[in-house]
């Protein structure tokens, strides 16, 4: 007995998007990303931490057999290939070496406080005029020198921080690699954009944590409808919403939006030690004793974020080595 042709059609029903294992691998990441905490060391190191694993799936993901050599032959993945290594792989190698640089500076800036601090701190007792005016003028050329250096690259570099968020977070930029669609993009290309991102966004937040001044139009403004289906990209995106509002948060507290709480608290003391003129020699004493652990605390934070940015940096590279390595394959 047949089945009548009413019954025997069903109505065309879309595929659920494929969830791959990197998605799901991003995915989880991101999710222990939740809620941001971007001043504090321990998130700091946390999200460097997530960036540098997906960077090893990356990394594993290009040379697993899984992916094959057939992929890479792919038009697409060719091309997302090739605009990673033309464009992607160097800017988030300039955004290592640029929070590299800022971790110099500020490394510099805690030396010369700690300095400063031994100057002024002589127990109980008062420094000498001398070795006082000594201590004092240092600390404003100290200071000086750490504005300069901090602001330098200000004017010729406005992409970074947030302004390069809202470019992150483009509908041009989503869609990037490969094709408009993450069912085009093809794995490759969706492991690429994925680990690109990521890094690119946890790189921002470190050059504006290290910062020793916020900046108010570094803030997330762009208005962001992701067209990549994949979990990640919506994970990824929440992440920086939740970002953005803890820092006009810290804004309406007056605190400056993102900076490293450890940098805040010496900063602090730095500004109350120049005003010389509105504390008295106890308060003085007591901020140079605050001012000398500040250093010791920003001192071991800033050596641990160093530690985790440049191996971040070398797995950048290997990525970069091994797509080159594959696009010189016959």
């Amino acid at each position: 007995m047949g089945i009548p042709a009413r019954l025997s059609a069903s109505p065309a029903v879309a595929p659920l998007p494929i969830i791959t294992p990197f998605d799901q691998h991003l995915t989880a990441e991101l999710g222990t990303l939740l809620p941001p905490t971007v001043s504090d060391q321990h998130w700091l190191s946390h999200a460097l931490d997530a960036s540098i694993n997906t960077q090893k799936i990356a990394l594993e993901s290009l040379k697993s057999t899984n992916i094959g050599d057939a992929l890479y032959r792919q038009e697409s993945s060719r091309k997302s290939i090739e605009e990673y290594l033309d464009d992607g792989s160097i800017k988030l190698l300039d955004s290592c070496n640029e929070v590299l640089g800022k971790i110099q500076v500020i490394q510099e800036f805690v030396k010369s406080l700690k300095v400063v601090s031994h100057l002024l701190h002589q127990g109980k007792c008062e420094p000498s005029p001398i070795t006082s005016a000594r201590a004092r003028n240092m600390l404003e050329e100290t200071c000086d020198v750490m504005e300069r250096r901090m602001s330098e690259d200000k004017n010729h570099k406005s992409r970074s921080g947030w302004s390069s968020l809202k470019k992150l977070s483009s509908r041009k930029k989503l869609a990037h690699y490969g094709s408009p669609n993450n069912q085009d993009m093809g794995e490759l290309g969706e492991i690429l954009k994925g680990s690109k991102d990521v890094a690119s966004m946890v790189c921002q937040i470190l050059g504006l944590a290290l910062s020793s001044k916020s900046s108010k139009h570094s803030l997330i403004t762009s208005q962001y409808k992701p067209i990549i289906t994949s979990s990640w990209s919506r994970s990824l995106r929440e992440l920086q919403n939740q970002v953005e509002r803890e820092s006009d948060h810290q804004e309406g507290e007056k605190r400056s939006p993102a900076m490293l709480s450890e940098l805040q608290q010496t900063m602090a003391l730095v500004g109350e030690l120049r005003r010389k003129n509105h504390i008295g020699a106890k308060r003085q004493r007591e901020a140079v004793e605050e001012l000398d652990r500040s250093c010791g605390k920003l001192e071991d934070e800033i050596r641990i974020l160093e530690k985790r940015v440049r191996d971040l940096y070398r797995h950048l590279v290997s990525i970069r080595m091994a797509l080159l390595g594959i696009l010189s394959q016959p």
